[in-house]
């Protein structure tokens, strides 16, 4: 976006992530302003015409209520008419194609085995992905809501956005159930 000329604001808790993406910034010649703010304090009124939440960047915290207070959050962001993309996996695509287990390997002898396990009704899961590589093994887990295409639209629905429409990826595709990714177009009403 910012080398489209766009203004553009990363907002990340992790120092880590954004020194990453600073990076990335400067050998791309991009301008950015990286804040580091958790998402459920960050708001700036009435700023922003477009937000961006993709590769399943949402849906981390243990409360609801906390998932609820982040797109309100975004919603009073955003100016009037603003548009919110959020891009994740949804439940629809993850139940048709369930696996416990995955192992990718990579061209450079990474290997990154995947483990997962449905928790709550079918309302979070649990991931744990070890890294291997060089014959070093790290171990990372994280635990997140996973949503429908009906679920992710009436949580947007109730923290402000007039209109949600559906696709099924980035380029605007159907939501059905071909669907590998959920995405949610949002707007703020004018």
């Amino acid at each position: 976006f910012a080398r489209q000329g766009f203004t553009v604001t990363g907002v990340d808790r992790s120092l880590y992530l954004l020194d990453r993406a600073r990076e990335g910034a400067a050998s791309a010649e991009a301008a950015v302003e990286f804040v580091r703010e958790d998402m459920r304090q960050f708001r700036r009124p009435g700023a922003f015409h477009l937000a961006v939440n993709i590769f399943t960047s949402f849906g981390y915290f243990e409360d609801p209520a906390e998932e609820l207070r982040v797109l309100r959050n975004v919603s009073e962001s955003l100016r009037e008419g603003g548009v919110f993309v959020m891009e994740l996996l949804g439940k629809e695509y993850l139940a048709g194609h369930w696996v416990n287990s995955r192992c990718l390997d990579f061209a450079d002898g990474t290997l990154l085995v995947q483990r997962a396990k449905v928790r709550e009704e079918w309302t979070r899961v649990f991931c744990e992905w070890t890294i291997v590589k060089a014959g070093q093994a790290r171990t990372h887990r994280f635990d997140h809501f996973i949503y429908s295409g009906r679920e992710l639209k009436g949580l947007l629905l109730e923290s402000g956005f007039s209109q949600v429409k559906l696709y099924g990826d980035l380029h605007g595709a159907p939501y059905g159930v071909d669907a590998q990714r959920l995405v949610a177009v949002a707007r703020k009403s004018v």
